[in-house]
């Protein structure tokens, strides 16, 4: 019968005792005969562990006794102490003992300890006959298959058999070699030939049943797994085995009684000892999951490393109670000896992928999943797997596809459905999503973490009432602790139901006193009344109990960004973010702030840290290149932007988020091959076609803009954006008229700022800027809150010449709190024109806030170029120049302060540039006479 595996532990304790004197004067020969029957009796009846203490108690006796030594190796054999018995057996040599005696003894020994070289070297068939011989050879065969010889294997079998063609022996050895070596129908004839051989082994039946266990025949396998016990009731891979199909066909009794008589018979035994974690875990004892994974990690562990090596279910043991205890590092190292030895072990493949997903090594996790479908294309758990690994990469589509698959397939847990759920969520199949993640929590109403997810996803999707009742559900499902009434507690909140959410938090309070996410919520809950020195006195103590919590520091960022003091709120973010420098919530928080308060510079810097640390996450790069833009940085911006488009995949909705920031960075080839890239997963997705065609505008290219315009008339005939695009087209054509009719129609059917704005460009680009105001002062009145209409009435307005007005509009823009560049900056230009107010105020305040802007810095010289300052003023608008070198009026600008400080080549330049660009301009007369009067030809 294969041994059962014990610690190691006390092979020094053991050693010691051998190393007493060969004489010891208390010496009593005939006792220690005594104790030697009584082992020998005990040893016969099974009592092993009662004869191994007769037989130490024998060599305290007489050290010399060879028959003691030798049985007491054997007994140690049978207990799996492998350490101590290897000393009992060296010891029996060294008194002796006939080595053919121990020869088959200790080959076993190097067997199950993996050491095959020593065995190959030190165990001979030439040094015993007969059955021996049989069993040392197939022992050899063993070894040399593990070392990779599996020529010499094959050839030492077969010499095995034809020395006893009746015994089972090497037939037995050799099953485990050829189904490892994936040659399953050769096992199952051998495993047959030795049931028949013999039909009393147990040994024969168990390797028969491990043929049909491997190939899933599990009703097999279960027969042949009971047979063997009946023949062998302490036959332990029987009854791990045969423990291990009753927990995957759910018969989790009749695992437990195999699992009670294992705890037993062999209470250290890994492999036992996992299973019986599996099922406490499933009954919710927690307890005693973790106390009996931690042994089965303990005693794996000490195992000798070669040994464990040849031991496959033992390294999937280790492996799965390492990871199953977070332990990943050392899941990997058994994981990937046992991916090595055994290839064909699917689970052991899933399971080191599951372990490399852990850890965020994705490219090896699919490797090795895409190599478990290709023998298993319907693997349903590999696919759920790799649909994870999909999602985990922005592969969003790809992900939903093995997720589909793997559901459809069987795996139909809650597991399987939630990721299906985020990977719908992700591709926009929002209904989809959520109907995925409804099914999953409908299996599992308990579960804190469905509940709490589907509870935000509706509450997401404006779904009040619905979020509300998946977490009554939960708590009606059993969940009373803390978090379970604090999940209320918020649904209830977002629902408008303070008084009751009050009483949930402290009902969550009261299940446990110092939980922090309800205190949280009843401070919330102070901020939304407006109590906030109340909010401040309930957060303090928190904080000086918790001083380094940064969830809690940012709390204080949304009481002070609520209470209207957004220095403080600043600060916090800052100390957040210092204590949580990965948080991609506070970092995007201290980015608009600082943004809000036109710290563009500061912004950026929170934003270039952030997407350090977060190397390759969508949402932070997007929020530097924003910072990049806003700074007028474009180049660093497009550079950001074509690394997202590297990450996105295929991902259509990120692609066309980031194609839009592309045109906003001036990069429209860049935003085309977004479009096509998304398209390429979608062809007729209407956002990617709508930016497709966006960006062949911005590159002037209307042949292929009409081209996308047609695709989008194909596949959807009756969208508004229709009209808005060939607006577009025809506005870029330079028909006006067509272009303003076409955007009316959009405007009927679907009225924006966005589209009020084009329209008002129309007008402006036919110099008819008065036709514009009707439409945008008609906006203004229904929409008094339009900020962007309000902006956009004030710039018709300068536009013009309705310069009085166009202050007005601005600085009451201004004094509502709307500070942007654009509108600090006109309001400059109109002061300047009216020559009232002070416009370098303003001109400064739109320079700070948009440092980068060309249009911006040439205000600002002009407006120091008006007040004579023409040496400041060269500085920037030089730089403007520079920056927009097809600027005329900034090239104007620029001769005209040249000009004044006697640089007139250099004046006559630029004039002559500023002259040759096309369009009507209102200082082209000026120009022309301040060429002529630098005597410039």
């Amino acid at each position: 019968m294969t041994p059962a595996l014990r610690p190691l532990a006390r092979c020094l304790a053991l050693a010691l005792a051998l190393a007493l004197p060969l004489t010891p004067a208390h010496a009593d020969p005939a006792a220690a005969s005594r104790y030697y029957e009584d082992g020998l009796k005990r040893f016969e009846k099974d009592d092993v562990a009662g004869a191994v203490i007769q037989l130490k108690n024998a060599l305290q006796q007489d050290r010399n006794m060879l028959a003691a030594q030798l049985l007491l190796g054997r007994a140690y054999l049978i207990q799996g102490e492998l350490g101590p018995a290897e000393v009992a057996f060296n010891e029996a040599l060294r008194l002796g003992v006939d080595p053919a005696e121990v020869t088959v003894p200790l080959g076993e020994i190097y067997l199950l300890q993996g050491r095959h070289a020593e065995l190959l070297e030190r165990v001979r068939a030439d040094r015993v006959i007969g059955e021996a011989q049989v069993r040392v050879l197939s022992m050899r065969g063993r070894a040399l298959a593990a070392t990779g010889s599996f020529a010499e294997a094959q050839r030492s079998f077969a010499e095995a058999r034809t020395l006893d063609p009746a015994s089972p022996a090497p037939l037995i050895a050799e099953v485990p070699v050829l189904i490892a070596a994936g040659r399953v129908d050769q096992a199952r004839e051998l495993a047959n030939a030795a049931v028949a051989l013999a039909p009393g082994s147990a040994a024969a039946f168990n390797m028969r049943a491990s043929v049909a266990h491997a190939t899933g025949a599990l009703a097999e396998a279960l027969a042949d797994y009971s047979r063997a016990l009946e023949l062998d009731p302490k036959h332990v891979d029987a009854r791990i085995a045969r423990a291990g199909i009753q927990i995957d066909l759910g018969n989790e009794a009749a695992a437990a009684e195999d699992l009670a008589r294992l705890a037993v018979d062999v209470p250290t035994e890994p492999r036992s000892n996992f299973l019986r974690a599996l099922l406490a875990g499933r009954r919710g004892d927690r307890q005693a999951e973790a106390a009996l994974l931690t042994e089965v990690a303990r005693v794996v562990d000490t195992l000798p490393a070669e040994w464990l090596a040849s031991q496959e279910q033992l390294l999937m043991a280790g492996g799965l109670a390492h990871y199953s205890s977070g332990q990943l590092e050392k899941a990997r190292k058994y994981l990937e000896v046992l991916v090595a030895r055994y290839p064909r072990n699917a689970g052991a493949r899933k399971l080191l992928a599951a372990v490399h997903m852990d850890g965020e090594d994705y490219a090896r996790a699919q490797l090795l999943l895409e190599s478990v479908l290709r023998d298993s294309p319907a693997d349903a758990q590999a696919l759920f797997l790799i649909g994870r690994v999909h999602l985990a990469l922005g592969r969003n589509a790809r992900a939903v596809e093995a997720l589909e698959r793997a559901v459809a397939g069987g795996e139909q847990g809650a597991g399987a459905l939630a990721s299906l759920s985020q990977g719908l969520l992700r591709t926009g199949e929002r209904a989809a999503a959520l109907e995925a993640l409804t099914q999953a929590f409908d299996k599992l109403p308990a579960d804190f973490g469905l509940a709490s997810g589907l509870a935000t996803l509706r509450l997401r999707s404006g779904d009040v009432a619905g979020a509300l009742d998946v977490a009554g559900r939960h708590v009606a499902a059993g969940a009373q602790g803390a978090e379970a009434l604090h999940l209320l507690g918020q649904m209830q909140a977002a629902s408008g139901d303070v008084v009751a959410a009050r009483k949930s938090f402290e009902s969550a309070l009261l299940s446990q006193g110092d939980f922090l996410p309800a205190q949280v919520g009843l401070l919330r809950l102070d901020v939304r009344a407006g109590a906030f020195d109340q909010a401040r006195r309930a957060l303090d103590p928190l904080l000086r109990k918790h001083r380094h919590d940064a969830g809690l520091m940012y709390e204080y960022v949304l009481l002070e960004r609520r209470a209207g003091r957004l220095a403080e709120a600043e600060r916090w973010a800052e100390k957040a973010l210092a204590e949580a420098s990965d948080n991609l919530q506070y970092g995007l928080t201290l980015i608009e702030l600082r943004s809000a308060a036109g710290n563009r510079d500061g912004a950026r810097e929170v934003a270039r840290a952030l997407a350090a640390r977060r190397a390759g996450d969508l949402v932070a790069l997007a929020a530097l290149a924003q910072t990049e833009i806003d700074a007028g940085d474009k180049r660093a911006a497009q550079q950001v932007l074509r690394e997202m488009v590297r990450a996105a995949g295929f991902d259509t909705a990120h692609l066309v988020r980031i194609g839009y920031m592309q045109l906003a960075a001036a990069d429209p080839v860049a935003a085309r091959y977004s479009a096509d890239k998304a398209l390429q997963g979608r062809p007729d997705d209407l956002d990617a076609l709508v930016l497709a065609v966006e960006a062949a505008v911005a590159e002037r290219n209307i042949v292929l803009a009409a081209g996308y315009l047609e695709r989008v008339l194909a596949a959807h005939p009756n969208h508004f954006e229709r009209y808005r695009l060939a607006g577009d087209l025809a506005r870029e054509r330079g028909d006006h008229a067509e272009a303003a009719r076409l955007f009316r129609e959009a405007m009927a059917r679907a009225p924006s700022t966005a589209l009020l704005y084009r329209l008002a460009d129309v007008h402006v680009r036919q110099g008819e800027p008065a036709q514009a105001l009707a439409p945008v002062r008609a906006r203004v009145q229904q929409a008094p809150g339009d900020i962007a209409a309000r902006e956009l009435l004030a710039e018709l307005l300068m536009r013009g010449g309705q310069l009085r007005e166009a202050r007005e509009t601005y600085e009451a823009l201004v004094a509502a709190g709307r500070t942007s560049a654009a509108v600090r900056n006109n309001l400059a230009i109109v002061l300047l024109e009216l020559g009232e107010g002070d416009p370098l105020a303003h001109a400064s305040e739109a320079l700070r806030l948009a440092p980068g802007d060309a249009a911006v810095m040439d205000t600002m010289g002009w407006v120091l170029a008006s007040l004579q300052r023409y040496e400041e003023s060269m500085r920037y608008l030089r730089d403007a120049r520079l920056r927009a070198p097809n600027n005329a009026e900034i090239r104007w600008h620029l001769a005209y302060v040249l000009a004044k400080m006697g640089r007139r080549g250099e004046a006559a330049d630029e004039l002559k540039a500023a002259l040759a660009m096309p369009g009507e301009f209102s200082w082209r007369g000026e120009a022309r006479a301040l060429l002529a009067e630098l005597g410039a030809k």
